[in-house]
């Protein structure tokens, strides 16, 4: 029985130092906490702002809780919240400050109170707290022996740009509208408006044959072959040749083969010297085109000048191309 006795004077005795810790421990961290909040003013008219800040020293790296200010916990002390700053931070040595800044007001005259502002612990423990702050809202003063004065005339204000703006911008948008109706209305009568039909002269064309030499005469100037350009020598060979057949003959020369080239101008009577010397040409320009065969210079000399041969001897007689144009081109 004495032993029960004593077990339980221990644990009171222990549950009570427990306590006795935990709340020095408390009171040792609530005092590293400090929370001011002051007014700029005590005293201001009905509408007036005045502005509260609020700091809250703590040590780094600690946890609280600060209730945010709103217009729901003013209202009851019949203030209005007008804006609210960020939260600041400064840094001074181990403590940090917090700092933020409401602007207030009220509409009615009276004494008024900003409510103490509570820094908590994440526990809801109370570590510091912020001293109520009373405010006088005033009334203006009127001065009721002073005579009545008349209500003053409307005053005069010069127009700014951004009010003769709208106007401007409407005005403009008309004159464009009606520059539009006119161009319009101009453009309409200028298109009914009968015109005269100008009956260009046709220009006469000229014979395949003066064609045919005033290229090979262009070619030979180029100097292709000369340049190492073989291959581009004999296309541009080739395809004068083909055209001129397709504007001589009528044969669709730029789409055939040189076998069919060859067909049907033997149906159309070339004689059989032309035919070798054209064959001769044509397949130097396939082997070289399409097989990289590297002919001799005396080969692009000859295949030219039978080019050449080829275009005055098949010339239409009555084209008149040997004296207009056959005997510019001579052969290289």
């Amino acid at each position: 029985m004495i032993f029960i006795l004593k077990k339980m004077k221990f644990i009171k005795q222990f549950g009570l130092t427990t306590i006795l810790f935990l709340s020095i421990c408390t009171l040792i961290q609530a005092q590293e906490f400090h929370a001011k909040a002051v007014l700029d003013s005590n005293q201001i008219l009905i509408g007036d702002q005045i502005h509260v800040d609020f700091t809250v020293t703590a040590p780094q790296n600690s946890n609280f809780i600060v209730p945010a200010i709103t217009q729901e916990v003013l209202s009851a002390n019949g203030i209005d919240l007008v804006s609210g700053s960020a939260t600041d931070t400064t840094l001074n040595g181990q403590l940090v400050s917090y700092h933020q800044q409401w602007t207030i007001t009220a509409f009615d005259s009276g004494a008024y109170v900003f409510p103490a502002i509570p820094v908590l612990s994440p526990d809801s423990q109370l570590l510091a707290q912020s001293q109520p702050l009373p405010f006088f809202v005033n009334t203006v003063a009127v001065d009721t022996t002073a005579a009545i004065r008349d209500i003053k005339g409307i005053a005069k204000v010069p127009l700014t740009f951004k009010e003769i703006l709208p106007y401007l911008l409407i005005t403009l948008a008309a004159a464009a509208v009606i520059a539009l109706l006119i161009w319009f209305i101009l453009k309409h009568e200028r298109k009914n408006k009968p015109q005269k039909k100008v009956v260009k002269k046709a220009k006469p064309k000229e014979k395949p044959d003066i064609t045919a030499l005033k290229e090979l005469e262009k070619l030979k100037l180029k100097k292709l072959w000369q340049s190492g350009q073989v291959k581009q020598y004999y296309s541009e060979l080739t395809d004068i040749i083909r055209t001129y057949i397709d504007g001589r003959y009528d044969i669709n020369a730029m789409e055939m083969i040189t076998a069919d080239i060859l067909k049907e101008l033997d149906d159309a009577g070339l004689p059989h010297k032309l035919h070798q010397e054209l064959e001769q040409t044509l397949t130097t320009a396939d082997l070289v085109k399409f097989a990289k065969m590297e002919p001799l210079p005396d080969d692009h000399d000859r295949c030219f000048k039978q080019a050449v041969e080829f275009v005055r001897e098949t010339a239409d007689q009555g084209s008149g191309g040997r004296d207009q144009g056959a005997d510019k081109t001579e052969s290289y």
